[in-house]
């Protein structure tokens, strides 16, 4: 057991020394960042019956204070404001632009050379009908969980069992919550390059993102609250300087991820030609 979590740290840290680690998270960084407020936005100009507090409570664990604050200005958007067709255009384009990243990023790693740029378009808006549908059941998850329970206590007049109920929902929601980002990360890899790969190539990459940022955002929360004086140097800007931050730390450990799949599917192609 301890060889193979040495091997495995071992390998984490030959990819984390690539030389393309050295651009492509600064690159997918930049286009996240123009991908968050657009896909909170369009979600809050289209799903206007939202309960904002609960989907805000659904990202709590997922998401630092200072994020949350943009997302919640982000999410109150309203469609008065803008014209609705141009502005969820305007987005789309802003998010087909990440996934686009994602997908250089992808071809980069698996050292592939695909010049149709129609192709990557196309795709790219496939991947961003993909990240809508599987953020929007994230976030669903959650909000509907609450309103059940909500429900339930109506209707259910024993206490033993609605707090039964309650406590099991509660046990499960963030561990499904967690298998739903996983899944989201698998879709994405999968979906990235721009040749056939298959999925099973995915799932180490997939769960080495996932567990990487569920405990990323728990230490960079606990930094925020307890250590960090962001306000007093940077004052009003100090919620954006949070969001580059944890955006860039987030876009590194996916590059990780996603150089983990590509050098599983490249070492199998070289033990195929021997």
């Amino acid at each position: 057991m301890k060889r193979k979590i040495k091997s495995y740290l071992k390998r984490i840290y030959k990819l984390i020394n690539l030389q393309e680690m050295k651009i492509l998270p600064g690159h997918l960084a930049f286009n996240i960042v123009m991908m968050i407020v657009p896909i909170f936005s369009i979600i809050g100009v289209l799903g206007s019956s939202i309960d904002i507090k609960n989907l805000l409570d659904s990202l709590q664990y997922n998401v630092p204070d200072a994020v949350l604050t943009i997302i919640e200005s982000a999410l109150n958007i309203s469609s008065n404001e803008f014209n609705l067709i141009l502005f969820v255009i305007f987005g789309l384009w802003l998010v087909s632009g990440g996934c686009r990243a994602i997908i250089t990023s992808s071809d980069i790693l698996y050292k592939v050379k695909d010049k149709s740029t129609i192709k990557k378009y196309l795709k790219s808006f496939l991947m961003v009908i993909i990240l809508f549908l599987l953020i929007g059941f994230i976030i669903i998850v959650p909000v509907l969980g609450d309103l059940i329970i909500n429900f339930l206590n109506k209707y259910i007049k024993a206490v033993g069992l609605m707090n039964l109920i309650s406590n099991i929902y509660h046990l499960l929601k963030y561990p499904i919550t967690i298998i739903l980002m996983f899944f989201l990360i698998k879709v994405l890899y999968t979906l990235a390059p721009s040749i056939n790969v298959k999925s099973n190539f995915m799932t180490p990459g997939a769960w080495f993102t996932t567990i990487s940022w569920f405990i990323l955002t728990r230490i960079y929360s606990f930094h925020l609250n307890n250590y960090s004086n962001y306000n007093l140097y940077y004052g009003s800007l100090s919620n954006i300087l949070i969001l580059l931050v944890w955006v860039y730390l987030l876009a590194y450990l996916f590059t990780i991820g996603l150089a983990l799949n590509a050098d599983n599917y490249l070492i199998s192609l070289k033990e195929n030609d021997d």
